[in-house]
């Protein structure tokens, strides 16, 4: 019994000098480095990928998300760093809200490079792109990939041939949450006629889209907002007859305004392109007509470039050297058939890019 007694004493007392920290206790685990973020690279075809790959939130289906405050705030401060060439920066505010931050090598344009910010999650909450080596600051804006079909594909070869420095696509249908927008203006595009829905970023103010477009925007006094949109048989017919309504093009006004301002130049652009083939004109909302619909008066973003800074609520009212251009286009414009239709995106493009030559 002594001798048990004894080898218990000895096996507590060694145990108390390994718990007083001898030399043979093993030391803690360095802390390790958090790791760097990492911008991704991608080399595919942009047209590809918006047309194929990317995702985008469905009519009807409340998976649109509302941003907060605070997350457009840090979004802001993610734009701000990829305009001023600083990707890193930019994406390590971006994994806080939820987006990544993408070196785009697009495969359908010589390999051109562009830093891309993309959701990491489906939200709604759209998909830019900056091209940091274009001479040109244009911005090609598409707020309705679905419901205005076709634009969304459209938009990759208008900023591509017309060397647009900036690139936005919603990526949610403009019905797809049922709660309504806080900004003036009615429609009845979701159903029966009432108040815009949050999901529509071309008649909200919360929204990364809207954002984007202030900062890129006020980032150059040369940048020009180029923003796409199709309508219908109805305002825009499609019949490959002359009869057809091309585009309906706006300033954001139904005021008349002067023939040098980008609206009326560029509508006078597309008739040029298509004179003699008997499909059609295109129109503006400011020459003096008695059909002027369709002018994207309600825009957010329209009235925020046109100076109206509490853009939700209230119209615009200067247009003098707008910067703003709002495209309506019918069905024949936004596609490319192939050989015998002579009206496509090139159309619009050569349109464009024969404005700003002169």
């Amino acid at each position: 019994m002594l001798t048990v007694y004894r080898c218990f004493i000895f096996m507590l007392f060694a145990m108390l000098v390994g718990c007083g920290g001898g030399s043979s206790t093993t030391p803690p685990p360095e802390p390790q480095p958090v790791p760097v973020p990492v911008i991704e690279t991608m080399t595919v075809d942009l047209l590809d990928y918006v047309g194929s790959s990317m995702r985008y939130v469905q009519a009807y289906s409340e998976g649109y998300r509302i941003p907060t405050a605070s997350e457009l705030a840090q979004f802001q401060t993610v734009v701000t760093n990829l305009i001023n060439q600083n990707p890193q920066a930019a994406l390590e505010v971006a994994n806080s809200i939820g987006f990544r931050v993408l070196r785009l090598i697009d495969s359908g344009a010589n390999n051109n490079e562009l830093y891309c910010l993309e959701e990491v999650s489906l939200r709604g909450q759209g998909f830019y792109c900056v091209d940091l080596d274009s001479l040109n600051s244009h911005h090609v804006s598409v707020p309705h990939p679905l419901y205005d079909s076709r634009t969304n594909t459209q938009s990759v070869p208008v900023m591509r041939d017309t060397n647009a420095r900036f690139l936005s696509i919603s990526s949610t249908h403009r019905c797809s949450n049922a709660a309504t927008s806080a900004c003036s203006g009615t429609t009845s595009v979701c159903g029966d006629v009432g108040p815009y829905k949050v999901s529509d970023v071309a008649h909200n103010v919360d929204s990364f889209f809207y954002v984007f477009g202030t900062i890129i925007h006020d980032s150059s006094m040369s940048t020009h907002t180029l923003q796409l949109h199709g309508c219908g048989a109805s305002t825009c017919p499609a019949n490959n007859d002359n009869d057809d309504i091309l585009a309906r093009l706006s300033a954001g006004t139904t005021n008349n305004l002067p023939s040098i301002e980008l609206v009326n130049v560029v509508t006078q652009e597309i008739n040029d392109e298509v004179v003699g083939l008997q499909q059609g004109e295109a129109v503006s909302c400011s020459e003096v007509s008695d059909d002027k619909r369709l002018c994207g008066t309600t825009n957010t973003l329209g009235r925020y470039i046109n100076g109206q800074r509490d853009s939700c609520q209230n119209s615009a009212t200067n247009f003098v050297n707008s910067r703003w251009l709002h495209i309506e286009q019918n069905s024949n414009l936004r596609r490319d058939d192939g050989a015998g239709d002579n009206v496509t995106p090139n159309t619009l493009i050569q349109a464009i890019n024969d404005a700003f030559e002169n």
